[in-house]
């Protein structure tokens, strides 16, 4: 599905380009009005959501992605195979900003699991 999203759904004319600016969608957020804005802080937010399950059920599925220090260098490895190939299929920008919000994601996912197993093993 982050295959879908990120290289064939909802993409327009192909480009390749590069944004190395960590917070750009910020700036542009804070430029722009309030409509535009909406915009940026929507992409911002779905970005992070759309790896929250990059986090949550490789943890449960191969038991050695349960360790923080194993899950959160697959997934970088993983959005930057994505950013990578969408720059070099020209299907979209390779954006740092998106590699944080992604990894943030998976962050975001892999505490849920730990959630989880925390609720699991005391209820």
């Amino acid at each position: 599905m982050l295959i879908l999203v990120t290289l064939v759904i909802f993409r327009g004319a192909p480009y390749a380009q590069f944004e190395l600016d960590p917070i750009a969608s910020y700036r542009r957020a804070a430029a722009a009005p309030a409509h535009l804005a909406q915009i940026e802080i929507r992409n911002i937010i779905l970005n992070i959501i759309m790896f929250i399950p990059m986090g949550l059920l490789p943890p449960f599925i191969w038991p050695k992605f349960a360790k923080f220090y194993r899950l959160v260098p697959a997934a970088l490895a993983f959005t930057l195979a994505i950013e990578t190939a969408q720059l070099l299929t020209a299907r979209g920008v390779f954006a740092l900003e998106d590699i944080i919000h992604n990894a943030a994601g998976a962050i975001l996912g892999f505490l849920m699991f730990k959630i989880i197993l925390r609720f699991r093993r005391n209820g």
